[in-house]
């Protein structure tokens, strides 16, 4: 009688898979066109990110009022995903949004960002009321 041995899925996985499925997370885009300090050339996008890239940002760690915001996003050059703190004027198109991507989740939880809790939810679509209007005005 031969044993037949079932593979176990779980086994051959590199990371350990976080506790939630999903997050709820703040979602906006790189502005199209950023004027540069000489006020005579623009750059599309910035200078890590592409135009319209789509960035996640994390919620307020610091008391400057949403000035300045740390996203993850795709980098223009590497195509990596980098974390890094920008201005919240080159962000527009705010929205909320569940995230399912490891990466993110991974990432969000190691450096306190957004979880999948109610409040959290709660807590971006309150700042989607005042947010965009913030921001909009800054460009």
């Amino acid at each position: 009688m031969e044993l037949i041995k079932k593979k176990n899925p779980n086994r051959d996985r590199k990371t350990a898979e976080p506790q939630e499925k999903f997050i709820w997370c703040l979602i906006g885009n790189i502005v199209n066109q950023e004027l540069l300090a000489d006020n005579q050339d623009t750059r599309y996008g910035t200078k890590h990110f592409s135009a319209n890239t789509k960035v996640y940002c994390f919620p307020a760690k610091w008391g400057d009022g949403y000035e300045k915001i740390q996203v993850i996003g795709r980098h223009r050059q590497t195509s990596r995903n980098v974390c890094i703190v920008m201005p919240a004027n080159l962000i527009t198109n705010w929205r909320i949004q569940k995230v399912y991507r490891l990466y993110i989740l991974k990432v969000m939880k190691s450096k306190h960002g957004w979880t999948d809790s109610e409040k959290d939810k709660e807590t971006i679509l309150k700042m989607l009321e005042w947010l965009p209007k913030q921001t909009n005005k800054q460009v």
